[in-house]
């Protein structure tokens, strides 16, 4: 590993790299408590709000996937805090875990972009992700559909589909809000023996819950507004065929009195297109531009290409279509751009944007174990997302103020330092098994006072030595724990 983390240790050296740089110092520049109580976060009494998030932030690091694991590793004497203290907060349907998340993407984009330019290619992005269960007994989860399996997974998968909208800014992809979604209905026995609870029809948790219910395209535009009203800009919105309905391409232009192009991969469905004085589906319409011999060939990409200008009377609006065939393909794929003055190579430049989402997903779920939230109420599971995609920013922005290329290797990174002080930990836990073993015997032979000698310096001094491994680079202070 260390031979494939060259720029990670350039970084450790330069920066003087610590878990306590990544998460305590980041906190600060993105002034988190503040944030926690300007969205609503507040508790009467106990330990502060921002002091359990950043404990729940710190899991995934950890490698572990639940608050009980938690308290099961070496780790848990960085707190006093009990597990229930945490349970409560997840669980707790008054909390604004939305706004929470749409002030630190605000945050993370001034203080990357102060002067909030507007990147040629910055573009909002949608698109979803299966998050996997076990158990259904958990609130709402259902049996869902795997569009990118398609027929090559016949059964549906146990969990949420979990849509996502973020933004590329020109440098890197930021989630700025999500919902999660269940599909397949469950049968009315397995219904019953699911988690229930009631909650406030006026509280975020119940609102949350309603979004299960409602169509990802209309959540999707939602989400689209709620950002824009939030001070977020960009260019362009990509999407996949799979959201690319008239309904969603009209409204995305008629935001900001359209601001925002849209370019998306589009079926070859029933949907007319008016070209040359007629109505024309995407088939008939590749069939005519083959018969008018207007194939182009993009040697950059390889790529057979057709492209047109026509009339979309779905949103009312002229477009710019691309039949693309890619190497090693059989069929047309069709993509769609609202900015007619786009070429072809200018145009799938700024769609392959979109595959940034793609990493996105993959990195939180192999990295910080996105979907691994084993809570069957439901408030906790947009908890665990949330404080997922909020760890993602706070980490993407250390890589972008310590000019970094990858996040994957710094996620080992962090972990391997986490790891090793866990060990060090453990070690001196059978140390001390083993010294208590052996000074009893010893003390029960009279030679030795065992209370005396856990007293003496030369106690004090070994237990420093192994201590100092793991606690040197503590991340919470003794008493202001977390």
């Amino acid at each position: 590993m260390r031979g494939k983390t060259k720029e990670i240790e350039k970084v450790i050296q330069t920066h003087g790299f610590s878990i306590d740089s990544i998460v305590r110092d980041v906190m600060k520049s993105f002034n988190f408590r503040s944030l926690c109580h300007k969205v609503g976060f507040k508790k009467q009494q106990g330990y502060p709000v921002t002091d359990i998030i950043t404990l729940m932030l710190v899991f995934p690091l950890m490698l572990l996937n639940s608050i009980n694991a938690f308290y099961k590793s070496g780790y848990k004497q960085v707190t006093k805090m009990q597990k229930d203290t945490i349970y409560r907060l997840k669980n707790n349907a008054q909390m604004p875990w939305r706004n929470l998340l749409l002030h630190v993407s605000k945050q993370f984009q001034c203080l990357v972009n102060p002067d909030q330019d507007v990147d040629d290619k910055s573009a909002f992005i949608f698109d979803d992700t299966i998050d996997e269960r076990v158990g259904r007994r958990i609130e709402k989860v259902s049996y869902v559909h795997d569009h990118v399996a398609g027929r090559k997974k016949s059964k549906a998968t146990l969990g949420f589909k979990n849509l996502t909208m973020g933004l590329f800014d020109g440098k890197s992809f930021n989630p700025l809000d999500f919902s999660l979604h269940s599909e397949k209905k469950l049968y009315k026995k397995q219904r019953k023996e699911q988690y229930q609870k009631k909650r406030d029809s006026r509280s975020n948790g119940a609102k949350r819950k309603k979004e299960c219910e409602v169509d990802k395209i209309t959540n999707a535009i939602r989400m689209l507004k709620r950002a824009v009203k939030h001070g977020f800009k960009a260019k362009y919105v990509l999407v996949d065929s799979w959201f690319a309905s008239k309904d969603f391409i009209r409204t995305c232009r008629e935001v900001k009195n359209g601001a925002m192009h849209v370019i998306c991969a589009v079926r070859k469905d029933w949907r007319k297109y008016h070209y040359r004085g007629k109505d024309m589906h995407a088939k008939e319409l590749l069939k005519t531009l083959k018969n008018e011999g207007k194939e182009k060939r993009c040697r950059k990409r390889n790529t057979r290409y057709y492209e047109v200008t026509v009339y979309y009377p779905g949103i009312d609006e002229t477009v710019k279509l691309f039949f693309c065939r890619f190497p090693y393909q059989k069929d047309w794929r069709l993509y769609l751009s609202t900015d007619s003055g786009l070429s072809f190579i200018e145009t799938m430049e700024v769609y392959s944007v979109r595959w940034t989402i793609e990493v996105f997903f993959r990195e939180t779920k192999q990295q910080l174990s996105l979907g691994k939230c084993q809570s069957r109420d439901f408030d906790a599971q947009i908890a665990h997302v949330t404080t997922t995609y909020i760890l993602y920013a706070f980490l993407s922005y250390f890589r972008r103020v310590n000019d970094y290329e990858t996040l994957g290797g710094l996620f080992e990174e962090i972990k391997d330092d986490l790891v090793e002080k866990n060990m060090a930990q453990q070690l001196w836990e059978m140390f001390d098994e083993l010294l208590d073993v052996v000074i009893t015997a010893i003390s029960e032979s009279g030679v030795v006072d065992i209370h005396a000698f856990k007293m003496s310096e030369e106690y004090q001094y070994i237990k420093t030595l192994f201590e100092d491994s793991f606690l040197v680079n503590q991340l919470f202070d003794g008493d202001n724990v977390a």
